[in-house]
């Protein structure tokens, strides 16, 4: 029933914004924009190491998975004012099950200055922060696929809110400018103050209580991210997050935690001679939590290089990176490593469509339990339709 009213409900808006955009149009005004875009995988093989039997038989369970995937789906919408001033954005995630991303107005004060409020997608690195219909590879690196949910509220040990998903975004404001040449931002800024909790939570005590029930003022997420293109081949990033709330309530009978977040990354973006793209990236970052009577210091960094080589202009592209991603509690007996490489192939046939096959070679390893080479081939087909209505 809450899924078939989500539907009826994106119909109705559908239809409402389709008939005050034609209004509009005739009066020459606003415009309005929908978008859908869709990536559905085809895992050709992954392997599985799981150790599992079937009971009476014995027989080994299979140890490979290979099948298709619905991984992702939005559609939103966006609207502008016919002088420039303000907009508004509305996407919805669809995999799943349909939640809210980005839902929040922009007021564009000066070309070099705008502000937003609502939810959106908090500072991160590059690749953090570009939608994955823009990513080079099917998937993200294990850091940026950490860095968000690590720097809100999500955590790597058992507690209240060990499941909580970020999505990349955050309920708050936010300002973003940029000072501009004639080809490129020359040096661009985002600063986000917000809840700290991720997507579809919001803080809120007696009079609407929300997934955080207290906290006291000025406990909230920080962050910064600066771009900076002093040539028009090379963009460099730098991004710096803190997370406080000391003494939430997660209910009026509780428990009690304790949250301190921080992250910082750098990149670097870059067009080379010959024609290909390189990406580098480092972050780190660091909890120092207090849940349930336990005290949770839990470091965690990653690094990482890409490489993309363009042909037949730009249809097709060939694909390398390697990723590494660390984590560990502050007493060093527990350290988790991930090395991921990872080649593929691209091919876009039409603006609106790209199929990626990437082949993706993991290696896993800790104190604890021999390493893991959960390997896997897989392809992304990718759909993204978008018009003025």
């Amino acid at each position: 029933m809450r899924y078939l009213m989500q539907l009826a409900a994106a119909v109705i808006l559908i239809l409402f914004l389709q008939s005050a955009a034609a209004r509009n149009a005739l009066a020459g005004e606003e415009s309005l924009a929908i978008e859908s875009n869709a990536s559905i995988w085809w895992i050709i093989n992954e392997e599985v190491e799981n150790g599992l039997f079937q009971n009476g038989s014995l027989d080994p369970a299979a140890g490979s998975a290979s099948g298709f995937n619905f991984r992702a789906g939005r559609l939103a919408f966006s609207w502008r004012s016919a002088d420039g001033r303000y907009e508004a954005l509305v996407r919805i995630r669809l995999e799943q099950r349909a939640d809210m991303l980005d839902l929040y107005g922009t007021w564009n004060f000066r070309p070099w200055l705008r502000a937003s409020i609502g939810q959106m997608r908090i500072p991160s690195t590059r690749e953090g922060m570009t939608p994955w219909y823009d990513l080079d590879f099917i998937g993200k690196s294990s850091f940026a696929k950490h860095i968000s949910d690590y720097s809100l509220s999500r955590t790597p040990y058992i507690s209240s809110v060990m499941a909580v998903k970020s999505y990349d975004r955050d309920l708050g404001v936010a300002l973003k400018g940029a000072v501009t040449s004639t080809d490129r931002d020359l040096l661009s800024w985002f600063i986000m103050v917000s809840n700290g909790i991720g997507a579809g939570s919001y803080i809120g005590g007696r009079e609407d209580p929300g997934f955080v029930y207290t906290n006291a003022v000025g406990d909230y997420y920080y962050g910064l991210r600066v771009e900076a293109s002093p040539l028009s081949i090379v963009r460099l990033g730098l991004h710096l997050s803190r997370n406080i709330h000391d003494n939430i309530a997660l209910g009026d009978r509780g428990p009690v935690l304790d949250l301190d977040r921080s992250a910082r990354t750098a990149d670097l973006s870059a067009s080379l001679p010959s024609g290909q793209r390189l990406y580098v990236f480092y972050g780190d970052g660091r909890m120092d939590d207090y849940s349930l009577a336990q005290h949770y210091l839990y470091e965690y960094g990653g690094w990482g290089i890409s490489l993309i080589q363009p042909l037949d202009s730009g249809r097709f592209e060939l694909c390398a990176r390697f990723d590494r991603f660390t984590a560990e509690y502050a007493t060093g007996s527990l350290e988790t490593v991930d090395e991921n490489i990872t080649f593929g192939i691209n091919f876009r046939p039409d603006r609106r469509i790209r199929l990626m096959l990437n082949y993706l070679l993991k290696n896993r390893s800790n104190s604890s339990e021999p390493d893991l080479e959960d390997n896997i081939l897989y392809l992304d087909f990718q759909f993204n339709f978008d018009t003025k209505v």
